[in-house]
């Protein structure tokens, strides 16, 4: 009897393993740049808002937030190939608030960076 349940146990386990190594692979990453109007990295500490598809974008119903590193980026981790656009608004020297925005597509074990800009 314990050497059935054993394995059950020990099935159970690879199963277990086996679907999250699935769904793992099934994914992929997206890292932001974020520039301003001349080309310069936005800096740090700036939420970046993450949009699955273009409905979901022209909605603004977001997926996701970030803030920004010093050099402006941030990364999304484990997505679900598709799609994905994204915003910044920031402030200019002036008081203006800019939004900052673009896209990409994820695909599957690959990670893909897209800039976004004014």
């Amino acid at each position: 009897m314990k050497t059935k349940f054993i394995f059950l146990l020990l099935c159970a386990i690879g199963f277990s393993a086996l679907t999250t190594s699935c769904k793992k692979n099934k994914t992929g990453d997206l890292k932001v740049s974020v520039i301003d109007g001349l080309g310069n990295a936005l800096g740090a500490n700036h939420t970046v808002y993450l949009y699955r598809g273009k409905a979901n974008f022209d909605a603004q119903t977001y997926e996701e937030t970030a803030i920004t590193d010093n050099a402006g980026q941030v990364q999304f981790l484990e997505l679900v190939p598709g799609d994905y656009y994204a915003d910044c608004d920031w402030e200019n020297q002036l008081g203006f608030t800019i939004t900052s925005e673009g896209g990409g597509s994820v695909e599957a074990k690959m990670v893909t960076t897209i800039t976004i800009a004014p």
